[in-house]
């Protein structure tokens, strides 16, 4: 007898919300959250205003929802360096090169919701709960080096806080301003200040020797 599956199909409704997120993202990429309308938002998503309604109460619940998937993604993204010991400068450069290029596309309303100071209630709510968790999990990983000797001194969330904002602040000015940097350089620079920040800015490799 084949095994029961636990996991539920997504019902019309999952999928006409899931459609106004795919919507928003692609219309926030154009246009700021101010000069769209939910009429637009609604069409985009090929709904009734009403319908609209019916999921968000607002175009700020609805971008809070885009920053909740936003952080979701960004930790998958991280998910092979964040469960690594060590350096791993490989792995941490593949997960800034997967953020780098998801800002590149979703910019505008990224620096919306993470860089103002006040994006809304909504959205200010979602976020901080979301980087707070995103720094937990730096944080996390900064301790378990931090007991083998290897980072340096001072306290791993406040460490973890500086890098996860070096992070966002270099991507969001990488988006406002596409063309200063090569993107090699940029993700090499990046990669190697967060390395230092939390290593030190001459680390011996025999440190990071696996046993």
């Amino acid at each position: 007898m084949p095994a029961i599956k636990s996991r539920r199909a997504p019902t019309k409704g999952d999928q006409r919300e899931q459609a106004l997120l795919d919507a928003a993202r692609a219309v926030f990429r154009d246009k700021s959250i101010s000069q769209v309308t939910i009429d637009e938002l609604a069409g985009a998503a090929g709904i009734a205003r009403s319908g609209f309604y019916f999921y968000f109460e607002s175009k700020q619940a609805l971008l809070a929802a885009l920053v909740d998937q936003r952080l979701a993604e960004a930790d998958l993204e991280m998910a092979e360096w964040l469960a690594s010991d060590g350096l791993d400068r490989d792995a941490l450069r593949r997960g800034l090169t997967a953020g780098l290029a998801r800002w590149k596309a979703d910019g505008r309303w990224l620096r919306e919701a993470f860089i103002t100071p006040d994006p809304g209630p909504e959205v200010k709510h979602v976020r901080d709960r979301l980087v707070d968790e995103g720094c937990s999990l730096f944080s996390k990983r900064i301790e378990r080096d931090a007991r083998a000797g290897r980072t340096v001194a001072g306290p791993p969330a406040l460490i973890a806080k500086m890098a996860v904002h070096l992070r966002s602040i270099t991507f969001a000015d990488a988006y406002a301003h596409p063309s200063q940097y090569d993107e090699d350089e940029l993700l090499d620079t990046l990669t190697d200040a967060i390395l230092r920040l939390v290593y030190g800015d001459a680390p011996d490799p025999a440190r990071f020797t696996s046993p």
